[in-house]
């Protein structure tokens, strides 16, 4: 059957089915943006947290800092004890830091004795300098549990391993609740940790997602009542943006698949560009009005007159997004897989089941009335007449730009900064600057030490070894603070031998080492060492956040260890390595996916066309914005992210539409016997008004995206804006003069061929 030739009762029962199915798979969708997610389970970098994580606890933590107006006061140690006694109990929590709960090591006559560093139940209590001195003199409280300058307090909660976003939200909201109850709301000044930036960036997708959608596809509808001026087509077209949005959520949903930063670039980008191909099927419309058709025969011949274009455009917006499936990581290959098959649901929505709804109920167009696409109509006879008059300038310029441009690709930068996604005055970020300046970095790496069997890690040539790469990493000025075997080692020695010197050194033999390590068994050995004694781990907090700051301290270490002489065998883990090996994924992806969205884009118009020369002139319009994206990116700064790693392959997905639009009306002159420049001319006429619209249209809607706070959706919306708009003047301006040039090397090659003897 023909495009838009389906019964009425047939295309108005499957657009209710689809929205019924789509309905009862929505409950399934979960809202989840999880650092877990990003990385393959076969990634080396998953690897090793997994095998790191069965022997030790995990570096999930929320981290609130708390300024009391007397910080060692018993009222204030008090109310931080009952946050941490209701923190404790909480089911997600694996353990709650404090200084009214952190063990202190010291000598007495029997040998080292363990008490709390801050003892409430003391009688008499000590005084609060008296406990402010302990404290601060204490190796590991200061940067960790209290301000360096004594005047605040820090909870850290550790979480079990928690699946995904949704319980950490409710680890915040607990501690919230937690923190109101004890009576500290107002002397909380920071809540930061990895848990706060994942529940972070979740509420920011939720919000921009709640706020533009809607605003987004008003803007789209307030066009398409301009262009037909009747409500009953605008309703229709609202049915078919319903139908391409709950076909695209449910198969999240259908899939199993979570919400994240990136499939929530999946509602406004369906809804642009839905609206998009009912602005080519309305601009129809109102062509064959002018022709004196009506009713059915009015739509059919539109929908004639636009489908086959349409159905190569949502080809190769597909082929584009597709190629993203070669982007390592999963919610990006997620993205692509529903945002393609959204893009095909278009297709079949507009074209064939719209249609009879606008035979049967759209009867009544107004005769006379002028289409609000007029003024796009001179736009494009301006631009293209602009680009055939001045041919070479045009080419040269453009040749030009793209060779003064160059250098800019090369400021490019890979990034993976979770923080730089907010703006410096975000809550977040400024919890984190407190929490940084009143205590220690919260990127976190591990160094994990496997000795070759086990009882090794009990003998001092192997303690020492580890004792050597921690002083190297402390000293690297990007580290804030390490923690290992050694300094709890070093203390029991100086609370053992009762000297302030010896608890800055190893024990002298074996045997005191072993001596030390059968009096202590506090549960902080078991966070450092596991219990064989054949694996140790480097706790190494840093004051970095981006992925290529994390990289450069790795490769330090990394050449720190391969000094180091020994049987120890070493890894770097922990939740920084795994954004730093996040780059590495981007940057591969980001590279096959170009290639693979460039070469099936132009199969497609080879396949379309049956002409090499015309496959690689329509591809030239469309390569073009890209570069001018990202010579956008290095003159900004705008980093290669999560978010922006999508550009390439939507703008190209997208621009293409128009080049097969002009190019469709043009050869189906040109095999008329059109002149080339009339059938230019009438070509821009035509469709050139659609085209500059829709253009215009998806540049207003991802310019709206730069208003948001959050910098992937800003930065996606800006730098698609720019993609289209530089791809739309391509080709008004540029494709002309190419299609120009090759039809008159055609026709000299016709001239200056032999002519064969009889």
């Amino acid at each position: 059957m023909r495009a838009g030739g389906l019964p009425l009762a047939v295309a108005l029962g499957a657009l209710i089915a689809i929205q019924l199915v789509a309905l009862l798979l929505l409950p399934r969708i979960t809202f989840n943006n999880a650092p877990e997610l990003w990385f393959p389970a076969d990634a080396p970098a998953a690897r090793v947290e997994q095998a790191l994580r069965e022997r030790f606890p995990g570096d999930q933590t929320l981290i609130g800092l708390f300024t009391p107006p007397a910080p060692f006061a018993t009222a204030s140690l008090q109310a931080i004890d009952r946050l941490v006694a209701q923190l404790e109990q909480l089911p997600m929590v694996d353990r709650v830091f404090a200084i009214t709960r952190q063990e202190q090591v010291v000598g007495d006559a029997e040998g080292i004795v363990v008490r709390p560093l801050v003892d409430l139940t003391a009688d008499p209590a000590p005084s609060a300098a008296e406990r402010r001195a302990t404290v601060l003199a204490d190796r590991f409280a200061p940067g960790w549990l209290v301000g360096r300058d004594g005047r605040s307090l820090a909870v850290v909660v550790r979480a079990l391993p928690l699946q995904g976003t949704a319980q950490r939200q409710a680890l915040e909201s607990a501690f919230y609740q937690a923190v109101a109850a004890a009576g500290l709301s107002d002397q909380l000044s920071a809540v930061s940790g990895l848990v706060a930036l994942d529940t972070a960036e979740l509420r920011s997708i939720l919000r921009d997602t709640a706020l533009f959608t809607p605003i987004i596809g008003g803007l789209g509808l307030i066009l398409l009542y301009w262009i037909v001026g009747r409500w009953v087509p605008v309703a229709i077209a609202i049915l078919g943006i319903g139908t391409v949005e709950a076909v695209a959520l449910g198969l999240l949903g259908a899939l199993g698949q979570p919400y994240t930063l990136v499939t929530a670039m999946l509602p406004t980008l369906l809804l642009a560009y839905t609206v998009a191909n009912l602005l080519h099927l309305y601009s129809a419309l109102e062509r064959s009005g002018r022709r004196t058709l009506a009713g059915r025969e009015r739509v059919l011949r539109a929908v004639a007159e636009v489908h086959k274009p349409a159905l190569f455009n949502v080809l190769s917006t597909s082929a584009g997004v597709l190629s993203l499936l070669l982007v390592p990581i999963p919610p990006i290959q997620t993205f692509a897989c529903t945002a393609a098959v959204g893009t095909l649901t278009i297709y079949g929505v507009v074209f064939h089941l719209l249609p009879p709804l606008l035979i049967a109920w759209d009867r009544h167009p107004r005769a006379g009335r002028r289409s609000g696409l007029r003024w796009a109509r001179h736009i494009a006879l301006a631009l293209a007449s602009f680009g055939l008059r001045h041919r070479r300038r045009v080419v040269a310029v453009t040749l030009l730009g793209s060779l003064l441009a160059a250098p800019l690709l090369l400021r490019i930068e890979v990034e993976s900064d979770l923080l730089a996604f907010f703006s410096a005055h975000h809550p977040l970020n400024r919890s984190t600057r407190l929490v940084e300046g009143q205590l220690q970095g919260i990127t976190t790496l591990e160094l994990v030490a496997t000795a070759p069997a086990a009882g090794d890690l009990q003998r001092l040539t192997a303690l020492r070894q580890l004792a050597r790469v921690q002083q190297a990493v402390a000293a690297m000025p990007e580290v804030d603070r390490t923690l290992s075997l050694v300094d709890l080692v070093e203390v029991l020695h100086g609370a053992f031998s009762g000297s302030e010197a010896a608890a800055q050194q190893l024990p002298a033999n074996d045997a005191q080492l072993a001596q030390l390590l059968l009096l202590y068994d506090g549960r902080e050995l078991a966070e450092l060492v596991d219990r064989p004694f054949r694996h140790a781990r480097i706790l190494i907090y840093l004051r970095v956040h981006g992925a290529n700051a994390i990289q450069r301290v790795i490769e330090r270490i990394e050449a720190q260890l391969a000094l180091e002489p020994g049987p120890i065998r070493w890894q770097v883990a922990g939740s920084g390595r795994l954004f730093s090996d996040l780059e590495d994924q981007l940057v591969e992806g980001q590279v096959w996916s170009f290639f693979g969205a460039f070469g099936q884009i132009f199969l497609m118009l080879l396949l379309l066309w049956r002409s090499l020369a015309v496959a690689v002139i329509g591809m030239i319009p469309n390569l073009a914005p890209l570069y001018f994206v990202f010579v956008v990116m290095g003159a900004t700064g705008i980093y290669l992210d999560t978010a922006t790693v999508l550009i390439a392959s939507v703008v190209l997905g997208i621009t293409v539409d128009d080049t097969i639009h002009f190019l469709h009306a043009y050869l189906w002159r040109r095999r008329r016997g059109v002149a080339p420049v009339s059938a230019l001319m009438r070509s821009f006429e035509l469709s050139g008004r659609a085209v500059v619209a829709i253009s215009l249209l998806l540049v207003s809607q991802f310019l709206l995206l730069t208003l948001s706070d959050f910098q992937p959706t800003a930065h996606y919306g800006l730098l698609a804006a720019i993609g289209l708009l530089t791809g739309q003047l391509l080709e008004l301006v540029l494709l002309p003069v190419l299609l120009l040039g090759w039809e008159q090397w055609r026709a000299a090659r016709r001239d200056h061929r032999p002519i064969a003897p009889n």
